[in-house]
């Protein structure tokens, strides 16, 4: 072996043993082994080699390929919890199916590939951090961008999970910086459903909601309307029954003090808006008592719960066990109602 890999002196002629040229076969094998191992050392590791732990790999299942710095929509893990293997794939293989955004493609649910992805490859992408991306810019006040159905290209917006640091000026599709996966707003839009009374409470609800978004189908009879997200959060369970535990609150209903059962009991808590319940409004609905200081009646407002099919703004809180709350604020609508006079007020 020694002499068959010997070096060639200039002048000599050129004669390769099979053992040498086999041994250059070898080492190129052993070359290429190396560099595979390496590239998917790379793709394997969760993101650990890479700084700030925000790319993972994702295979292409789009059916076409991806150019550079396009996105696809993430589409689950690529290795399930139950399909662990002797090597725990989902524990020590962190990777994603992508594919071509969809409707139902939730905000922020989205890969920006660093790198040319062939259709069924797995590829290096960005779900966290600073990256370029080609955008397309609808409006260059846009501070923002999201992913649109059926695009592989950003779409910029007023508001977007992917902040835009900078762009390249006019409209159409341009080349940007966007800082992707900052966590989404724990505020969303949702139409309410029927109202409920909370048991043992008066003037205040529990109301089921539905996420929902404006209609942007021109050729919709609903454009231009919110509706319902079939994809979208709501207080129904998994098997689409309602959850009495999810339904919302309105902060405004809290705010107001009760009228008390006893007549003979002088309303606490009544100054400013607290008082809205107790507020009389005093009106000749009957004659006045004997002494001539007031109606035996009078009309007073009392509060009404929202409509169904409201569209407000709703937003999650924690607590006090930690658990998620989901409240809004809207305005009551007022009902003036005929009220017995509480004998407090005119003996």
């Amino acid at each position: 072996m020694g002499d068959d890999l010997r070096k060639v002196r200039p002048g000599d002629p050129l004669r390769i043993p099979a053992r040498a040229y086999n041994a250059f076969v070898d080492a190129a094998l052993e070359s290429r082994r190396r560099q595979q191992d390496r590239r998917a050392g790379e793709l394997w590791d969760g993101g650990r080699s890479f700084i700030g732990g925000g790319v993972v790999a994702v295979r292409n299942d789009s059916g076409e390929d991806l150019e550079r710095y396009h996105a696809l929509a993430i589409d689950g893990p690529l290795f399930l919890p139950g399909e662990d293997g002797p090597e725990k794939s989902f524990q020590n293989r962190l990777a994603f199916k992508g594919i071509t955004p969809t409707d139902a493609t939730r905000p922020g649910s989205f890969a920006i590939a660093r790198e040319p992805i062939p259709q069924g490859q797995v590829g290096l992408c960005v779900v966290h951090g600073v990256t370029p991306a080609r955008v397309l810019v609808e409006d260059e006040e846009h501070a923002f961008a999201e992913v649109a159905p059926d695009e592989t290209v950003l779409t910029s917006a007023g508001l977007g999970s992917a902040a835009i640091l900078w762009k390249e000026e006019g409209v159409g599709e341009k080349w940007a910086l966007v800082e992707v996966g900052r966590p989404r707003g724990g505020r969303i839009v949702a139409i309410l459903g029927e109202a409920h009374e909370i048991e043992g409470e008066r003037f205040r609800w529990r109301y089921p909601w539905t996420e929902a978004a404006v209609d942007g189908d021109p050729g919709s009879e609903t454009f231009g309307r919110y509706i319902a997200l079939e994809e979208g959060l709501s207080s129904k369970r998994a098997g689409g029954e309602e959850d009495p535990a999810r339904w919302a609150i309105n902060r405004f209903e809290s705010h107001h003090s009760e009228v008390p059962d006893d007549p003979h009991a002088e309303p606490e808590g009544t100054d400013g808006f607290g008082g809205l319940r107790s507020l009389f409004v005093p009106g000749q609905l009957e004659p006045q008592d004997p002494a001539g200081y007031c109606p035996r009646k009078a009309a007073i407002p009392q509060i009404r719960p929202i409509l169904k099919g409201v569209a407000v703004e709703m937003f999650a809180e924690r607590d006090t066990r930690g658990g998620t709350v989901w409240a809004f604020q809207a305005l009551n609508g007022m009902e003036l109602v005929e009220f017995d006079v509480p004998v407090w007020l005119y003996v």
